[in-house]
């Protein structure tokens, strides 16, 4: 069995960190941890650890030992890598969203390419993030707001992270796609998913008018009159999973 840590499950309250008079104070987020490097492990266990938002409830180092913590303790978030000496993360995610449906699952791994973060998001991850990113952006993803009818929902890549992406990423799309804007592609994502321009604005952090600009932009170029049209033309291009 590979390694795993289950830490406690309660903590300390900190005055500094109480909620205002008259507020319920929001539990912190409990998480679970997945990748076979145990200094990348502990690493993480020491930051996570001073985040308010966050409860590192437990570890492993392989995918069987995750997805055998996930079906247990049943977490809020799973923080899982690609790469392991057995199994494969990108796997791996189908099973952890049969244990634990409400889960969110980012993807962790110095793997930042443009197709990985394919692969990741077709098997159903939340997030994607690169290891060279800083720790904000992990946290960022980890508490960013996914649930859409009780149910989670898949994310745009947040824009730290495309940002972080390789140029050639726009030369990649299917080639319905050249016509895009690196802007107007991140929207196509969005409208296919369900999303619409004012959570499509706040996810890529820009105006509501802008969004509506890049959607009207990228509705016509494509020849797509509304956003039903919108999932089927990225389904077909196998940028969603039908």
């Amino acid at each position: 069995m590979g390694h795993k840590q289950n830490l406690p499950a309660m903590r300390a309250v900190d005055p500094d960190r109480a909620a205002p008079p008259g507020t319920v104070p929001r539990r912190p987020l409990r998480l679970i941890l997945v990748d076979d490097h145990a200094i990348l492990r502990a690493g993480l266990r020491a930051l996570l650890a001073a985040a308010r938002e966050v409860e590192l409830i437990a570890e492993a180092s392989t995918v069987a030992d995750g997805i055998a913590l996930v079906k247990r303790l049943k977490p809020d978030v799973v923080i899982i890598d690609v790469s392991f000496p057995v199994g494969s993360g990108l796997e791996a995610i189908g099973a952890l969203r049969r244990e634990c449906e409400g889960a969110r699952i980012i993807v962790l791994t110095v793997h930042n390419t443009v197709e990985c973060l394919r692969e990741a998001m077709r098997a159903g991850a939340d997030e994607f993030v690169a290891k060279h990113a800083p720790f904000e952006v992990l946290l960022k993803a980890i508490c960013a707001e996914t649930l859409r009818n009780g149910r989670a929902a898949h994310s745009l890549p947040s824009a730290e992270i495309r940002g972080s992406l390789e140029v050639r990423e726009h030369r990649e799309h299917p080639a319905p796609t050249l016509k895009l804007t690196p802007r107007e592609y991140e929207v196509l994502l969005g409208v296919a998913q369900g999303y619409t321009s004012k959570q499509i604005a706040a996810k890529l952090e820009r105006s509501v008018k802008t969004i509506v600009k890049h959607r009207s932009n990228m509705m016509r170029k494509l020849s797509l009159h509304d956003a039903s049209a919108v999932t089927r033309f990225a389904i077909a291009n196998k940028l969603l999973s039908p």
